[in-house]
């Protein structure tokens, strides 16, 4: 059976960090989040600026952790999905030349709850990435809904 690579598409404050880690418990996989490992190579996560450099090597470090686990017959779980079409296809055929199968769980949320979410989670004390609202404005923007893709909806 070929492994599975797990992704979780959405905007922050969706709940894909919250629903990746219990489905790590549930299924016992490894996972990797991108926000963490940016954070563990030197990125500032109260900013509102990412470093570029420092997230490509993030992003560049999980994809080489993700082939070795698969070569190695592992599943696993990327809290991370890119959020342009193309890139996500890119991401697809990645996953399908390392000989995985990819499932793609996409998280929708209204604008309030979202913002609410956000808002609760930039003062709190947990390692997230800070997103003001006009931030959250410009990932709208950004962001290319799954339309007509594979995805499994979760809606919250």
């Amino acid at each position: 059976m070929k492994p599975t690579v797990y992704m979780m598409l959405g905007l922050p404050g969706f709940g894909k960090t919250t629903f990746s880690k219990n489905l790590q418990a549930q299924l016992t996989l490894k996972r990797f989040a991108i926000d963490e490992e940016y954070s563990k190579l030197g990125g500032n996560l109260t900013s509102y600026q990412w470093d570029k450099k420092v997230a490509k090597k993030a992003g560049a470090q999980i994809r080489a952790q993700t082939k070795y686990l698969v070569a190695n017959g592992e599943s696993v779980i990327l809290d991370l999905c890119p959020w342009v079409k193309e890139s996500r296809e890119k991401y697809r055929r990645f996953i399908d030349s390392i000989g995985a199968t990819c499932h793609i769980y996409y998280f929708e949320v209204n604008k309030d709850e979202l913002l609410r979410r956000l808002a609760a989670r930039n003062i709190s004390k947990e390692e997230a990435y800070v997103v003001s609202p006009k931030m959250l404005e410009e990932f709208i923007e950004e962001f290319d809904k799954p339309i007509g893709e594979e995805v499994e909806l979760i809606k919250a």
